[in-house]
């Protein structure tokens, strides 16, 4: 069309238009919401609170000389009580999550995820993995482990038993991995490892009660322990995401794509 004229005009305005929707359907989805912003960010952010305060408190409950009520009971009950097929589960899995084949486990799970999902994914599952160093406090409530009786005994530093460890580690890193793969993988692929990372966090907490190497509120604390890192680690994914995208050596390096 002549420069200038209606017609032309209508036909730049037209493509613009079309430009636009093209830019927004391409890549606004795929990037986060500014942080502070949205129901996801507020839900997590009270899910932290929330988790974080009931760590703390049951940390200061447990300093107690003795079992709180209802542990010894329910310990005899789960150790008496236990399929037979959770009890081969927790003699594959205690070796698995002690020394350096806890070391062997996440570093295998991290190159795992580098393959699947990129290098910026293996970085947050790396950082889920340091913060199982969580379960140092243990060593801080000097709470024993109980007895082949079930029953209380003197502490011995550094055989501390709040919060599990084993509980910690699994509640973090699996629950890192659903997270990384609700945002990767296809929906269906997504909901079934999800499910058998829940699964298997079951089992092992589970077991850590039956098999009488913790206390059943150490198995609580472990859990809520590990509940606030892994909420922190979901609020934080996103927003480094987003910083790294605006910063180009940061973003090649991390091999960030808008979709993460």
């Amino acid at each position: 069309y002549p420069r200038g004229s209606r017609r032309s005009a209508l036909f730049m305005g037209r493509s613009l238009r079309n430009d636009c929707a093209y830019l927004h359907l391409r890549f606004v989805p795929h990037l986060p919401p500014p942080p502070g912003e949205g129901w996801q960010t507020q839900t997590v952010r009270k899910y932290a609170v929330v988790s974080l305060a009931s760590s703390v408190a049951l940390t200061l409950a447990v300093r107690a000389d003795g079992p709180l009520y209802g542990e010894v009971g329910m310990a005899r009950w789960m150790r008496d009580n236990t399929p037979p097929a959770i009890d081969l589960f927790a003699e594959i899995v205690d070796p698995t999550f002690t020394g350096i084949w806890l070391t062997l486990v996440l570093g295998a799970i991290v190159l795992l995820v580098w393959w699947r999902w990129g290098r910026y994914s293996a970085v947050v599952m790396g950082l889920a993995g340091a913060l199982t160093g969580l379960t140092r406090v243990g060593d801080l409530v000097n709470r024993p482990r109980p007895t082949s009786a079930v029953t209380w005994t003197e502490y011995s530093f550094g055989n501390g038993g709040y919060p599990s460890g084993h509980v910690v580690f699994t509640v973090l890193v699996l629950g890192t991995v659903a997270m990384l793969a609700r945002r990767h993988a296809k929906p269906r692929t997504a909901t079934w490892i999800a499910a058998t990372m829940l699964l298997l966090i079951v089992l092992t907490a589970w077991s850590r009660i039956s098999e009488l190497e913790h206390w059943p509120l150490d198995v609580a604390g472990g859990v809520l322990i590990g509940l606030t890192g892994l909420f922190g680690i979901v609020w934080v994914h996103p927003r480094v995401a987003a910083l790294a995208m605006s910063r180009p050596r940061l973003k090649r390096f991390l091999q960030l794509q808008p979709a993460d």
